[in-house]
């Protein structure tokens, strides 16, 4: 089952039936649609973290989080630095920060059990993945660029949630979200090396175009870790949308040379 394509007048965003049916989320993966910004980041840049005015970028936050029913004064973030830390949003964070703080850096991923608490992670070509544990009621998400899938964050990220809050994966729900498709991720040899000492399976992954020039699935590579983790095939969905080919809905690092906004996926557990 692929990722739901939702609309309300100009704001476009989308969702995950798997994800909906359990009844105890509140998701969303944005597009570039329907938001304030303008020039490079029109209209939907979602990151703080652009050099864009707060107050247009907060406006983006309010319409995406107010069409889905979450508070976007709320949400937790983390400035991305394509790592493998795995932020534990937890009453003990939450006592630390102040009341005004929402933003830490150097994780991109992010878990928590805690109902009400909106979580976010930034994309404009990198992989998303979204995880929920239907059973133990626990959420996460995952900024999974090259960087972080040569780093197994994904797998590092199921394996807290294992450890903390006893997540069985074959309960687990995943999602990997819009993102470069294998065709467009054209690599140097360099990021082949890293690959091929990261993935006993690099033949699965690595792969030669037409033009004589390396490219990477980072869709198959999530997916597969996702599986060697213990998520059942059946249990994942994928948007098998590029971000590159899709101008009209999506920011591309890649495709606008790093003068772009970003995309989010949020996600709230709710019950």
């Amino acid at each position: 089952m692929a990722f739901k394509i939702n609309k309300k007048g100009d704001l476009i965003y989308l969702t995950i039936p798997r994800f909906s049916d359990t009844g105890i989320v509140k998701h969303c993966f944005t597009t570039r649609q329907g938001g304030v910004s303008k020039g490079i980041y029109a209209f939907l840049n979602t990151s703080p973290f652009k050099d864009e005015p707060l107050e247009v970028t907060n406006r983006n936050l309010d319409i995406i989080c107010s069409a889905i029913g979450v508070d976007y004064k709320k949400l937790i973030m983390s400035k991305q630095v394509h790592g493998d830390n795995v932020l534990v949003v937890d009453e003990q964070f939450l006592k630390k920060k102040t009341s005004d703080e929402t933003s830490v850096a150097g994780y991109d991923a992010l878990v928590t059990n805690l109902p009400s608490i909106p979580l976010i992670t930034f994309f404009a070509d990198c992989v998303p993945i979204f995880l929920l544990d239907p059973v133990n009621k626990v959420i996460g998400l995952v900024h999974s660029g090259w960087r972080g899938t040569a780093l197994h964050i994904v797998e590092k990220t199921v394996e807290k949630m294992k450890k903390l809050y006893n997540t069985n994966t074959k309960d687990l729900l995943a999602a990997i979200g819009p993102s470069i498709e294998r065709d467009c991720f054209e690599v140097g040899e360099d990021t082949v090396e890293i690959f091929k000492k990261s993935f006993s399976y690099y033949d699965r992954i690595i792969y030669k175009n037409n033009s004589g020039n390396y490219t990477i699935d980072l869709w198959a590579a999530n997916r597969i870790m996702l599986i060697e983790s213990g998520v059942s095939t059946e249990n994942i969905t994928e948007s098998q949308m590029c971000t590159k080919c899709n101008k009209d809905l999506f920011f591309s690092h890649r495709r606008d040379k790093g003068k772009n906004g970003s995309m989010s996926a949020i996600m709230e557990l709710d019950y």
